[in-house]
């Protein structure tokens, strides 16, 4: 278990997997260096030694052909040209006599117990590594000469100086990899964390944060490059959560008055219905008082339900291509017995499509035109038409009545709020139709937008995004 628990941590742990990265990157760098290095150097002392037994095998080679048969004399030369270096032996074969000369009386590459026995093919320089005893090592170098007969020189040097020195250069740089991989995961664990250091100051700040510190913010100049990035970031974040948790704290708080003042009505009738013994018909308006209440209260926590849902990230909208026309036609013909009563005209002058769901699109318009109508006097006119941008269609609900304030356009959006107070209060309306009809139109990617001139009119304008559909539906998540 304990074996899990420091796996864990070290699959977690950014500070150990930058110095397991940067200890591999610093050994593959020292290793790759230290082996050309070596092969550098192996290679220069092979070239040097090959040299020498070049030139042996050329002066050997001159000697032969002065001597020709007169053995003596090539003798004296190759014991010459042995005696000139250390741990040189050389010696000259022929087919039928085998080897004519040698330059010394022992050689330990033809009288050891693994004689030496490879033979040069064609008449190029060839060279070999021959090793007697385990640390006794020549390098052995043959030329074949053309001749009647033909001769072949062979000149051997004993290299062992040469291998023991390779050998404690590659124990020398294995050790110095072994130090360089050490120093790296202790240096580079120590640079990871004084790096990642600022990433534990964040953690700190975030981890004091609490809801009732939204306000602060963390980005500054302080931060590396890396973490000003996501300090801005969240610092972006830190604002939509303040501005929700405002918002939210708003909404509770409308809610619990909203729901405040119909509950006050209610227990206030009954109360003065209680107080004494009433004849029918003041129970009966004591009822129907109560069932406006009720409705009023139902049509609230409906719409607090859509909003609800509506906002929800995963919810699912069935769309498909309407005749925005007949849509609008329908809902006219829904108000159009309120519009005769106040003696306002109703003008449906939409001649569009539209990809939306219809269900919602028509509560949107019903809001937008019930709206128009309790704000336009006697005489006055609706028009619902449409517009068409490159990327938008627009239908817009405009009228001639009292307008909106400056002040009021800015928050008629909010939840719960209405410029005519009074007119929520006598039950007209819960502050939530131009909320749902925004909510509405963030479900279906467009927006909506006010135009309002007090004393002139407002325009309501339901911007929809374009879609080409092949298909008669079209879902979106």
């Amino acid at each position: 278990m304990f074996l899990n628990s420091v796996t864990k941590w070290s699959l977690q742990s950014m500070a150990l997997r930058l110095t397991l990265w940067y200890a591999l990157l610093s050994t593959l760098l020292i290793t790759l260096a230290g082996g050309a290095l070596y092969w550098i150097l192996a290679e220069q002392l092979r070239q040097a030694d090959s040299q020498i037994l070049v030139s042996k095998i050329h002066a050997v080679q001159t000697a032969l052909h002065n001597a020709r048969d007169h053995y003596a004399d090539l003798r004296h030369e190759t014991q010459l040209e042995a005696s000139t270096i250390r741990g040189v032996y050389i010696w000259v074969t022929r087919p039928q006599q085998g080897i004519i000369v040698r330059s010394r009386t022992f050689n330990p590459l033809l009288d050891s117990h693994k004689p030496f026995n490879r033979k040069p093919q064609g008449f190029k320089t060839q060279q070999w590594h021959w090793k007697v005893k385990k640390h006794e090592h020549f390098q052995v170098m043959a030329q074949r000469i053309a001749g009647t007969p033909a001769s072949t020189i062979y000149v051997a040097m004993r290299i062992s100086e040469r291998e023991h020195f390779l050998a404690f250069y590659r124990y020398a740089l294995a050790i110095s990899i072994l130090l360089a991989l050490s120093m790296a995961v202790l240096g580079g664990y120590w640079i990871a964390r004084h790096g990642l250091r600022p990433v534990h100051q964040l953690a700190t700040i975030v981890d004091e944060l609490s809801a009732s510190e939204l306000h602060r913010r963390i980005a500054g100049e302080h931060w590396p490059s890396e973490l000003a990035t996501l300090t801005r970031k969240f610092d972006h974040l830190l604002e939509r959560l303040e501005n929700a948790f405002a918002r939210i704290s708003r909404f509770s708080a409308d809610i619990a008055h909203e729901l405040r003042t119909p509950i006050h009505i209610l227990r206030g009738e009954g109360e003065l219905t209680l107080s004494r013994t009433r004849n029918i018909e003041e129970y009966q308006a004591c009822i129907a008082s109560a069932m406006e209440e009720y409705a009023r209260l139902s049509q609230m926590v409906d719409a607090l339900l859509f909003l609800a849902r509506a906002e929800q990230d995963q919810q699912v909208l069935e769309k498909k291509r309407l005749n925005a026309h007949q849509e609008v036609a329908s809902i006219c013909a829904f108000y159009q017995a309120m519009a005769d009563e106040q003696e306002i005209s109703l003008h449906n002058d939409v001649e569009a499509s539209v990809v939306a769901n219809s269900e919602l699109l028509r509560r949107a318009l019903s809001n937008l035109l019930s709206n128009a109508l309790g704000h336009t006097p006697a005489g006055g006119s609706i028009r619902i038409h449409s517009a068409r941008t490159r990327e938008r269609l627009q239908l817009i609900v405009s009228d001639n009545g009292t307008g909106i304030s400056a002040e009021a356009l800015d928050r008629v959006f909010d939840r719960f709020y209405s410029e005519d107070a009074a007119r929520m209060r006598r039950g007209q309306g819960t502050g939530l139709g131009l909320a749902i009809v925004r909510s509405i139109m963030q479900l279906h990617g467009g927006e909506v937008a006010l135009k309002s001139t007090l004393g002139s009119g407002t325009m309501a304008i339901l911007s929809f995004p374009i879609i080409h559909l092949y298909p008669d539906k079209y879902s979106i998540r």
